[in-house]
Formats: structure tokens, C-alpha cells, sequence
């Protein structure tokens, strides 16, 4: 990844910790976010972004697929939007468990990509995921610890 599109994409990349950290701290405060609770901001954003991940993932594999292993890359890909779908269903019922299978849904795509996809990416790249996956977890088990 060159100097050009490796500045958007950290860019982008650290802004969108922006709203985890903002409802996390509204959840912490008690605080309702545009009369919407705080909890559900968090799980639906949550559900949004790990949806977005896997649709990363989805067309890495694609453009990737003389790999012997794509098909279970396009697999799992599917496999955690459903995830992140089923959670956002289940958070009006069950926070708690929506705020987990989330958590374990970052930490198993990020396996994932490095399994399937890190040959295809610069280690630039692969620092900025590490990271950004490092901070979003550790902000769910701050909102677990708290809810």
C-alpha cells in the first residue's frame, strides 16, 4: 500500500473508532444519544462496521481466488455478517450476548484475514487492522464490563 492510500485509509480507519469510544463513554455516563440508548448505538455500530469487515473480506477473496482457500474465506465472510445480523436482532433481548458474539466476531475475521488474506496485504496494513481490532475489542469488554 503506497503513502496515498495508506493515509485515507488510517485516517478513516482511527475516526471510525470515533463512535465506539463516544457510545461507550454515553454508556458509562447513562447518557441517551439523540433519544436512542447509548447500548444499542453501540451493538447496532458495532454490527455495521464487522458487517462491513466481512464485505472486506468477501471481495479479497475474490480478487484473490486462484488460492486454494478462497471459497472458505467467502465462506466465513458470510458467516460473520450473519453473525453480526443475529446479534443486532438479539441485542434488544440480550446485550450482553450480542455485546460478546461482536467481540468474538472481530477477533475471529481478524484471524481470518491473516489466515486467508495477509499474503495480499502490506504490513502496514496488517499494523493498522491489528490495532484497530486491539481497540475495538478492548472497547466491548469495557461496555461488557459495564452493562
Amino acid at each position: 500500500m503506497n503513502t496515498i492510500t495508506r493515509l485515507p485509509s488510517h485516517t478513516l480507519g482511527y475516526l471510525g473508532l470515533i463512535p465506539f469510544a463516544l457510545s461507550a463513554l454515553a454508556i458509562s455516563l447513562e447518557i441517551r444519544i439523540f433519544n436512542t440508548s447509548a447500548l444499542l448505538i453501540f451493538v447496532s455500530y458495532s454490527a455495521i462496521i464487522l458487517s462491513f469487515l466481512s464485505g472486506v473480506m468477501w471481495g479479497n477473496s475474490l480478487n484473490h481466488n486462484e488460492s486454494s482457500t478462497y471459497r472458505y474465506a467467502l465462506l466465513l465472510s458470510n458467516l460473520f455478517a450473519l453473525l453480526a445480523w443475529f446479534s443486532l436482532l438479539h441485542s434488544t433481548s440480550n446485550y450482553t450476548w450480542a455485546i460478546v458474539a461482536l467481540t468474538l466476531g472481530f477477533i475471529c475475521i481478524r484471524i481470518t484475514e491473516i489466515k486467508f488474506n495477509s499474503g495480499h496485504q502490506d504490513e502496514s496494513y496488517q499494523q493498522l487492522r491489528n490495532r484497530l481490532t486491539t481497540c475495538v475489542c478492548g472497547l466491548h469488554a469495557v461496555v461488557f464490563a459495564i452493562t
